[in-house]
């Protein structure tokens, strides 16, 4: 026998074997099930997290914050980095909740579902640990057609009911990130992926852009707000904003260390990137989603012949 006949004939007595344990899926299970894929499939990952077991969040948490914390004994970042971006702190991740450390790495995540209107349970096959695997044919919404696509969700008791485990596809994206490694199987990941495909072509920053970040960054590291927002601060955003709403950004940045951090992590990400040129060139706008600053782009104009922030 050869040995690809081998390895094809114990395949199929896996498959026999685990068809004969299987069991019906329970109402229960299937409303875990479809309730994963339904948040799977809205791309919001807090929702997902809502749907997975506690108890596997708060072992995923546990992981990744002693990894970050044996890392920043050694003065490293890198996994940080990989992980929720660069301008991302290790105090700001310590306080995220199990569900909110999900969503912040869903950003560099991917996993595929489409909207079901109601779904068929074909087998839910014991796994170990008490788990099951569970097989469902989903039905998807009449205007989307009538095909209807196999899905396989693992699940985990929950009380009474049950949530969907932590997905083994997710566990190695996450060990693919902290190691640097580049997934074979995955065109893009998660949310910044898209947005950075929609951005467009880049092109190389202009002389006067590089002087305003070199100008801002100095500024900035000698707590110059008031010069920031008086000088590097576009004409049209000084416009706009309110006297008092003017002054409270300066004395935000001003008094508040992690305020000027978060900027000059903006400008550091910013000085190794290249934007995208808008209204014929006067207009920069840099992409900075996933890299871990509350906002996702970095805006740029150019008035009678000069660079400012614009936003």
């Amino acid at each position: 026998m050869s040995r690809a006949l081998l390895l094809a004939t114990l395949w199929l007595l896996v498959v026999a074997a685990q068809a004969a344990t299987a069991e019906r899926v329970s109402s229960s299970q299937k409303t875990a099930a479809l309730e994963f894929l339904a948040a799977v499939a809205g791309g919001d990952g807090q929702a997902v997290a809502f749907t997975i077991h506690p108890d596997d969040l708060q072992a995923l948490r546990l992981r990744i914050l002693n990894l970050l914390r044996e890392e920043a004994k050694r003065g490293d970042s890198s996994t940080r980095g990989r992980l929720f971006g660069q301008a991302k702190r290790l105090e700001d991740i310590e306080r995220l909740t199990n569900t909110g450390l999900y969503a912040a790495l869903a950003e560099r995540l991917y996993l595929v579902s489409r909207e079901y209107s109601d779904a068929d349970g074909i087998a839910a096959i014991p796994d170990k640990d008490g788990k099951v695997l569970v097989i469902v044919r989903g039905r998807q919404p009449r205007e989307r057609g009538k095909v209807q696509v196999v899905n396989l969700v693992t699940l985990k008791p929950y009380g009474k009911d049950w949530k969907a485990a932590l997905p083994s596809e997710i566990e190695a994206q996450i060990d693919d990130l902290i190691e640097g490694r580049h997934g074979v199987t995955v065109p893009t990941k998660g949310l910044a992926a898209v947005r950075a495909g929609r951005a467009g072509g880049t092109a190389a920053p202009q002389p006067g852009i590089v002087e305003l970040l070199t100008s801002s960054e100095k500024l900035l590291s000698e707590a110059k707000c008031d010069e920031y927002y008086g000088k590097q601060m576009s004409p049209n955003f000084r416009r706009v904003t309110g006297k008092k709403a003017l002054e409270a950004l300066i004395a935000a940045c001003q008094n508040s260390l992690g305020t000027r951090e978060v900027l000059l992590s903006a400008l550091h990400i910013v000085r190794g990137l290249e934007p995208r040129y808008e209204y014929e060139g006067q207009r920069a706008v840099y992409d900075l989603a996933g890299q871990g600053l509350p906002f996702d782009r970095f805006v740029l104009e150019q008035i009678d012949k000069r660079w400012y922030v614009a936003e």
